[in-house]
């Protein structure tokens, strides 16, 4: 009858969501005269499915020359990433059932010489890493930048631009999620704007030194689950950029209700559209129904039917819980039209119960916020008014307590 969830990863996620996440690594990297530290923050936005528009800090640490020689090769460099992912991605994440997330990221930059604009991309691992159950998600990583020669002399600019994540969240027993159709997250990440991307400007034909063969093998990258050691690199993670805080869900409803006092059912169909907030893991929403219709035997052999339309009371509310949700919804009951022996006994479309019906509806352990399952709970029917000449006979079969609600939800 009312429930949540669909849209913009995790991982990125997620990936996460999406939900999603990742490490950065850039691009070039010198080594004929000695290297000063060089470090970088930048915020990006990215989106993934389910969570939509989420932002992510990426702190970029490394070691690159002042100045290189015209004609040498600068020979690789190590870089020191962290990504930090914000807490609305890594909830996102949790809501699908992901506890570790990991995959590639694709981190673009370019290189502006005398002569030369030159793109660069350069793929990095995302390792496996452990989501948390709530909070932020720091993930490291390290790399190398690839080789560089610069043939005119003047001044070499180093610029870091967006990335695109490829990640797999995946459930505690390694299965994936059912993010997307193969579990995995394709998430472009955009940088804010306003911000000085430039990692370093090297001067060419001023330095001095031997350089580092090129062809020497990279050094092995540490355990991504270790902070970096490098004394730029900030000793707490950073605070990620805020994301969109919301998250679109939208379900139809097919299901029945059990009306006690009637000792008959209704079918129940319809649609459930609401807006969560992933910070605070609640959500508010719209529910509409389609109008429905019962027969029934009153003392078990007196025939009848009723008309009956639901209508949602002020706005649906709920909360988030696990991999579900529970659901506070309110609504009014009208009876346009009831019959007893095929005869009609009230035909008012303003005959309604005099207090609105209230549940709380709770998914099923099976629950998937991205596919649905099962939605149940029970509710009273108060007293009805405006019903006509026979509105306290009414009375006598509609007012009840323990009806019940089945329903099973699919996502849009």
């Amino acid at each position: 009858m009312s429930s949540p969830i669909r849209r913009k990863a995790l991982a990125a996620a997620a990936a996460v969501g999406a939900t999603g996440l990742v490490a950065v690594s850039l691009v070039v990297g010198a080594q004929t005269s000695a290297a000063s530290p060089v470090s970088l923050t930048l915020n990006y936005h990215c989106d993934y499915p389910l969570v939509g528009s989420q932002g992510m800090k990426v702190v970029i640490n490394t070691d690159l020359p002042d100045s290189i020689d015209v004609g040498k090769p600068t020979g690789a460099f190590d870089i020191k990433s962290t990504a930090t992912v914000n807490a609305d991605t890594v909830s996102g994440l949790g809501l699908i059932g992901a506890t570790t997330i990991e995959g590639q990221a694709l981190a673009n930059a370019s290189v502006e010489a005398p002569g030369i604009t030159l793109p660069v991309k350069v793929p990095m691992e995302v390792p496996k890493t452990n989501i948390p159950a709530s909070g932020e998600l720091p993930i490291n990583v390290q790399g190398k930048t690839p080789s560089l020669t610069f043939q005119k002399p003047g001044e070499a600019k180093i610029t870091v631009g967006d990335l695109e994540l490829k990640v797999t969240p995946r459930k505690a027993d390694g299965s994936v999620t059912s993010i997307t159709p193969d579990g995995t997250i394709t998430a472009p990440c955009k940088q804010d704007a306003g911000q000085n991307a430039v990692l370093k400007t090297i001067k060419i034909g001023e330095g001095g030194g031997t350089p580092t063969d090129p062809t020497t093998p990279p050094t092995k990258p540490t355990d991504p689950t270790t902070p970096p050691t490098d004394p730029t690199t900030p000793t707490t993670p950073p605070t990620t950029p805020p994301g969109t805080g919301g998250v679109k869900m939208s379900y139809g409803i097919d299901g029945e209700t059990a009306l006690k006092a009637l000792g008959s059912t209704a079918p129940i169909k319809g649609s459930f559209d609401a807006d969560a907030d992933l910070g605070k893991k609640t959500f508010t929403g719209d529910l509409k129904l389609d109008p429905s219709h019962t027969e029934f035997k009153l003392l078990g052999f007196l025939p009848g039917s009723s008309d009956i339309k639901v209508v949602q009371n002020g706005e649906q509310k709920g909360e988030l819980v696990d991999k579900g949700f529970v659901a506070h919804v309110k609504f009014d009951v009208f009876l346009p039209q009831m019959n007893l022996f095929g005869v009609p006994i009230s035909q008012d479309p303003k005959c309604q119960t005099t207090a609105p019906s209230t549940s709380d509806l709770k998914t099923g352990p099976d629950f998937d916020l991205l596919k649905g399952g099962k939605l149940s709970g029970t509710y009273s029917l108060a007293t009805v008014k405006d019903c006509g000449g026979l509105t306290d006979y009414i009375n006598w079969f509609v007012k009840s307590d323990g009806n019940t609600l089945d329903l099973n939800l699919t996502r849009k």
